[in-house]
């Protein structure tokens, strides 16, 4: 099989999983948001949507080192070895960090861990908008306008990512007051924005996801 066919599917396939698995994680956090549901079926559907998370992560751990390889393989831009390795020793550790996150769910490795991620996305993001910019803006280093495109709008997939976590963050607190002290219409609505806020942010990190694909396969200048 060309190598060029063989990473393009599997880059494509990592993008379906990706999308179709965030798309789950919106609908049960959609429906946390309800309070006539028990309290015992919102927390089965948190830490569903827990499980259900893990694997958008590890397909965007994946994303990277195989969208490096696809790049070499349709000679879009000249890769050395030693960039080749990287890529993969980065996607390596990136899927061991949140490997590690999962196993130490609750303690405060996980959340170390976490920020650690949520930090690498920020400059790996920051990164990849810069050059897709430069690219765009005076056709050094990628001379291809498509494929530039395609980096500026994956760095801001980090950002959107890092959004969608920070906007979740918020949940955490009211939720565990209604379980301890039971529901008030100030709880629930501080949960709804929370979720309101981190499904916005997720709902743009899809899109983007989307139209990356799209400008991926059609090419459109």
């Amino acid at each position: 099989m060309d190598s060029a066919v063989f990473w393009g599917y599997i880059h494509i396939l990592l993008f379906a999983v990706w999308l179709a698995t965030g798309v789950g994680v919106l609908v049960v956090m959609a429906c946390v948001k309800n309070p006539s549901r028990s309290f015992d079926a919102r927390t089965r559907l948190v830490r569903t949507a827990h499980r259900l998370q893990v694997l958008p992560r590890m397909c965007f751990a994946l994303i990277f080192p195989t969208g490096v390889e696809l790049t070499g393989a349709i000679n879009i831009y000249a890769l050395t070895p030693g960039l080749r390795v990287a890529s993969w020793i980065i996607g390596g550790v990136w899927l061991l960090v949140i490997a590690v996150g999962v196993r130490s769910q609750g303690k405060p490795l996980a959340e170390n861990l976490r920020i650690v991620e949520l930090v690498f996305q920020a400059f790996a993001g920051l990164g990849l908008v810069a050059y897709g910019l430069n690219s765009l803006a005076t056709g050094a280093p990628i001379d291809d306008p498509w494929f530039a495109a395609k980096l500026f709008l994956f760095g801001l997939v980090f950002w959107a990512a890092i959004a969608a976590n920070i906007g979740f963050r918020p949940f955490y607190t009211p939720f565990s007051e209604i379980a301890l002290e039971g529901s008030t219409p100030e709880r629930e609505e501080a949960v709804s924005a929370a979720v309101n806020h981190g499904l916005a942010a997720m709902a743009a990190l899809y899109i983007l996801i989307v139209v990356i694909a799209f400008i991926g396969n059609i090419k459109p200048f």
